[in-house]
């Protein structure tokens, strides 16, 4: 059996709309589909590189690169959708970070507000993607970004340098 093609729509031939119900629509050229689903293919290292398409069902309709070349409202709607898909709060700054018995307790600034949250293991919930990039997990499989370590105020930084 041979497999299908891979669909990649040009970002200017695809419009995005919701409904009434606020499900999100795409129409490619004379077609329409939806309602559907929009994720990020490499969440954490090229966020708007590739955007990955599925139907409700979670089947795979086709890819777009370079959505930032779509019309005002669909980058909109994307953006939004991408943003329920895949949480990243950006750590901002962290007030503290607690080791009791190997469970990291962090009380951090978010670009969403403070948080608290716990981190079991060091080495498999902490990724350093570079030498200031960095993303945590939480015992909740929440994932929170420092996206450059060097920008985060002296305190947080040795905070998180002394703990990680």
């Amino acid at each position: 059996m041979e497999a299908a093609p891979l669909k990649v729509f040009a970002p200017q031939s695809v419009r995005f709309w919701r409904d009434s119900w606020q499900n999100v629509y795409m129409e490619v050229g004379d077609e329409r589909l939806g309602p559907v689903k929009a994720k990020r293919a490499f969440p954490l290292t090229a966020p708007q590189a590739i955007i990955i398409l599925e139907d409700s069902d979670g089947r795979f309709l086709g890819i777009i690169k370079g959505y930032d070349k779509m019309d005002a409202e669909s980058v909109q709607i994307l953006e939004m959708e991408l943003e329920a898909e895949f949480f990243l709060p950006q750590i901002l700054k962290i007030y503290d970070i607690r080791d009791q018995l190997g469970l990291l307790t962090w009380w951090v600034e978010t670009d969403r507000g403070p948080r608290q949250f716990e981190v079991r293991n060091r080495r498999r919930d902490i990724r350093w993607f570079s030498d200031t990039h960095v993303v945590i997990q939480d015992a909740d499989g929440n994932k929170y970004e420092i996206a450059d370590l060097s920008r985060l105020d002296m305190a947080s930084r040795q905070k998180v340098e002394m703990e990680v």
